[in-house]
């Protein structure tokens, strides 16, 4: 069984992978202090993409044209170990949609996200992207904002990913991979709105009326299962608080 922590960099958004990095982490029974950890193993490798990257992504991670020449290219990208059964990342379905553009299939790995564990754990933090996260995690911010003047590398996220979750490991008292995975699967559904004209918005806090307005110009399933949940809910405490009729 493998675990990685993975991220990639793409020509634009939704776009083909031109840098994609990954390490390896384990959990140990003996140390209380890291009980996951990394393994010795990292990856990093860049990739030619199929048309010229946009300046708007060029503007986030830094690369540009020439630095992927003699590059192969994305669709040459291979899983860089085998049996991954657990692919950990921030928006890690990001990623996985990346992978599966340039062709490696992923049908088999269990994806972990610690953007969905982090909204779920502190909902009320101003923002959840990573830099943001790495600051709030980290005990040193001056060592932080040194560990982050490569944000937007592959390989510089991984380990920044690694940080935090270190932390949801920490205060949840994980031991396995599988728990990790069962968790990320439950905080996908989200309890607070993250954007938009309700962002930071607890949803059982929302009116009727809102939560319908959202439940129609939303496209996150998982969103709008838990508004769904919220009037299923809202119905049945509504039903059960009728007096029987006389």
């Amino acid at each position: 069984m493998t675990a990685l922590i993975f991220d990639t960099e793409t020509h634009k958004l939704h776009g083909d992978i031109i840098e994609a990095a990954a390490m390896e982490v384990k959990f140990f029974d003996y140390s209380t202090a890291h009980p996951i950890m990394p393994t010795m193993f990292e990856f990093n490798k860049r990739y030619k993409p199929s048309e010229k990257i946009s300046l708007a992504a060029m503007a986030v991670h830094h690369i540009v044209d020439e630095d992927l020449i003699k590059c192969p290219p994305f669709t040459r990208f291979k899983m860089p170990m085998d049996d991954v059964q657990y692919l950990i990342g921030h928006n890690i379905d990001y990623d996985i949609a990346a992978v599966n553009r340039a062709g490696t299939a992923t049908s088999g790995i269990k994806a972990i996200c610690t953007l969905a564990m982090a909204r779920y754990l502190w909902p009320t933090l101003e923002a959840h992207n990573l830099t943001a996260l790495a600051y709030f995690v980290g005990s040193d911010r001056k060592a932080t904002r040194r560990g982050l003047r490569n944000a937007h590398s592959a390989l510089n996220d991984c380990k920044t990913t690694y940080s935090l979750l270190l932390k949801i490991v920490r205060e949840k008292g994980f031991k396995t991979f599988e728990e990790l995975y069962e968790f990320s699967e439950m905080a996908r559904y989200p309890t607070h709105i993250f954007y938009g004209k309700y962002k930071g918005w607890a949803i059982k806090d929302m009116d009727d009326r809102d939560i319908h307005w959202l439940m129609g110009k939303t496209d996150d399933e998982y969103l709008r299962i838990s508004l769904e949940n919220e009037i299923l809910s809202r119905n049945s405490i509504d039903e059960q608080e009728e007096l029987p009729f006389i």
